[in-house]
């Protein structure tokens, strides 16, 4: 008979899990309401179908000790590097962008699942003995680790994805006790290369960081999205004009309503009341999965969680801030808001790291 220690199940992090459902939910009645397509009202089901996926998912990774997916994370990387190196060759292509792989009637994409390779990978390089002790070596060894898949997600093209490697590599090594000195050179001499980083990007990415500066430099182009979004959040109010009167959600002003710009859509919808109950359960996920990592009991499992929750807190950032306008848009997805199954799938495997570590933290 299988045998399940109660010991676990007695530190299973339910406040974790309500979040995450109430994001979910959330996520799923938003969709609902939206017309996107051909596909109408079907995005909310194949939403759900999603989540009944990861939720799978999340329960098998949780039931298995995560220095098992630590002492795997090498296979893990050169997999999801061979994936993103796949897309080229068998990759599907939408709007100039080849990202998805196409397997029967589902599509993949790799670097949203590989966002989650990458953090068990560096976590691995850490804490190895060579990394030891922290200083430049441990910075020398790491970085390449962001670099190589760095360049091949800014090829498919998706900067959004590419630069949250880095953020989320920078959350890790801090956390493991590097000096921030050592990390700031290696800030600087990123910050110093920009003017090259400019060369090496489309037009269309150069563009979207010129609306940044500028917002009303193309209102019916490139700043059409951000200039949409805006409306849509602040004609929401404090109530919101409900479901009927949502008039740029539902009559398709905003365009990736469903997708990179859901918060504008739920913003519209349930005004600021709704996006205050809606950050509190982003602030509630983010803050357990932080006291999972502070409260771990040793080096592996306080930097899973730490990376697995910097990820999360790094794309909610990222997303609200460029929906508002506070940052460029490059396209980053609202972790369990917005619509797409690799990233529903990424999202909760991510938590189901987070619980293994918080179930064994005790052992």
């Amino acid at each position: 008979m299988l045998r399940i220690d109660r010991r676990l199940l007695q530190n299973v992090d339910w406040a974790l899990l309500a979040a995450a459902c109430a994001l979910v939910l959330i996520s799923v009645m938003t969709l609902a309401t939206l017309s996107v397509g051909r596909a109408g009202g079907v995005v909310a089901l194949r939403q759900a179908v999603w989540f009944g996926v990861g939720l799978l998912a999340l329960v098998a990774v949780a039931s298995l000790d995560y220095r098992r997916f630590v002492r795997a994370a090498p296979a893990l990387y050169l997999l999801g590097l061979g994936a993103l190196a796949l897309v080229w060759v068998v990759g599907r292509s939408v709007s100039g962008a080849r990202r998805w792989i196409v397997l029967g009637p589902l599509s993949v994409q790799p670097s949203e699942l590989f966002k989650v390779c990458f953090v068990l990978m560096a976590v691995w390089v850490i804490t190895s003995r060579g990394a030891q002790p922290m200083g430049r070596t441990t910075l020398a060894m790491t970085l390449p680790i962001a670099a190589v898949p760095f360049v091949l997600i800014i090829k498919q093209p998706d900067l959004g994805t590419a630069l949250l490697l880095f953020p989320v590599l920078m959350v890790l090594l801090v956390g493991a006790g590097l000096r921030l000195r050592v990390l700031g050179g290696a800030v600087a001499t990123g910050l110093a290369a920009l003017p090259l980083a400019w060369l090496v990007l489309k037009d269309y990415q150069r563009e979207r960081i010129l609306v940044f500066l500028d917002p009303v430099r193309d209102p019916l182009g490139s700043a059409y999205n951000v200039i949409q979004a805006k409306i849509a959040i602040g004609s929401g109010q404090f109530l919101g004009k409900g479901v009927a009167g949502a008039t740029q959600s539902q009559l398709a002003f905003l365009p990736e309503r469903h997708t990179d710009f859901i918060f504008a859509v739920f913003a519209e919808t349930w005004g600021f009341v709704g996006c205050l109950v809606l950050l509190t359960c982003y602030l509630l996920l983010l803050l357990r999965g932080f006291d999972i990592a502070g409260s771990a009991r040793e080096p592996v499992g306080r930097l899973v969680a730490l990376g697995m929750t910097a990820l999360l807190a790094v794309q909610v950032v990222i997303n609200v801030g460029m929906v508002t306008g506070l940052l460029p848009v490059v396209g980053i997805p609202l972790p369990l808001m917005s619509y797409g199954g690799s990233s529903m799938l990424a999202s909760l495997v991510a938590i189901g790291l987070l619980l293994s570590v918080r179930m064994r933290q005790f052992q």
